[in-house]
Parts: structure tokens; C-alpha cells; sequence
């Protein structure tokens, strides 16, 4: 009955062993596509977003056309800057009340 056991613990062991080599080889293979695939997924999140709240969106197209020329980049460093503070109290994780 041992041999068995030890038989299967050591065909165990080789196949650890082998799906540890083939984790490293993908690792190197999908290594190059870590950045586009991030940027993919940040478009799709946006495209999200504005399907989400479109209302919000065309309001704030509708104001920087608006606005004008003069006064466009002004507003839309500003909105930039609105959005980014938005983002990062949606991404901050809610503290438990007392």
C-alpha cells in the first residue's frame, strides 16, 4: 500500500514542479501585453462610466462648448481636476462607523 502512496507523491511533486515552469514561461509570454491590456481596460471602465451617467456627460460637453474658447481650458483643467478627486474617494475604502 506504501508504494502506491510514494508513487503518487512523488508524480505530485513533478507535476508542482512542471506548473511552476509553465506559470514562469507564461509570465515572460504575457509580460509585453501588461501595458496595452491596462489601457484596454481603463477605455472600457471610461465607456462604462459615461454609459452610466451620460446625462453628466453631454451636461459637461454641452457647458465647455458653451464656454468658448477663451475661457475652455480653464474649465476643463478644472473639471479634470473635480474628476480626479472624484475617482479617488470612489477607489478610498469606506471606514466602519462607531
Amino acid at each position: 500500500m506504501t508504494a502506491p502512496l510514494t508513487e503518487i507523491t512523488r508524480r505530485r511533486a513533478a507535476l508542482v514542479a512542471q506548473a511552476a515552469a509553465q506559470r514562469k514561461e507564461i509570465c515572460q509570454w504575457v509580460q509585453p501585453w501588461q501595458m496595452p491590456v491596462a489601457f484596454v481596460d481603463r477605455g472600457i471602465e471610461l465607456v462604462r462610466r459615461v454609459r452610466a451617467h451620460p446625462l453628466a456627460i453631454f451636461m459637461g460637453v454641452l457647458l465647455l462648448f458653451r464656454l468658448g474658447t477663451g475661457r475652455w481650458s480653464v474649465w476643463a483643467g478644472r473639471a479634470w481636476t473635480g474628476w480626479q478627486i472624484y475617482q479617488s474617494l470612489q477607489e478610498r475604502p469606506s471606514r466602519p462607523r462607531d
